[in-house]
């Protein structure tokens, strides 16, 4: 096995963790309270928006790092084993029956995003002269 197939296998996985622990937020067995932490866990985690600035050396990533991690691991402990473990199969057979097709849309999706930003900003710079 190469380094690049068993990180490609190990990037799967965390999508497949993090699509997990999105579908145990949208169950109704879970508590509000522990819905609101993982909601506060995924959207920090793929915010661009840190506590502390990325460019800070060290301490940019750390604050990432720490809070996700810790989040993450209380909220692994507060949602109930079962919920989770249909969450996996769900995300599971999600990923790995649709998963092409779903990447397909997302990379799409992103590219449209870039080339909408990319637009507005070149009309603002053409035509506003304010940026």
């Amino acid at each position: 096995m190469t380094q690049l197939h068993i990180l490609k296998q190990k990037t799967h996985e965390l999508n497949t963790e993090i699509y997990a622990l999105y579908l145990s937020f949208r169950d109704k067995r879970v508590a509000w309270p522990v819905r609101l932490l993982l909601a506060f866990m995924i959207g920090y985690g793929i915010s661009p928006i840190d506590l502390v600035p990325d460019l800070t050396p060290v301490f940019g990533f750390l604050d990432d790092i720490v809070l996700v991690t810790v989040g993450l691991s209380m909220a692994y402990r507060l949602v109930a084993k079962n919920i989770l473990d249909e969450s996996r199969m769900h995300a599971y057979e999600v990923l790995h029956t649709d998963g092409e097709k779903e990447a397909n849309r997302i990379v799409l999706f992103a590219w449209m995003l870039a080339a909408a930003l990319a637009a507005i900003l070149l009309y603002k710079l053409l035509f506003l002269d304010a940026l």
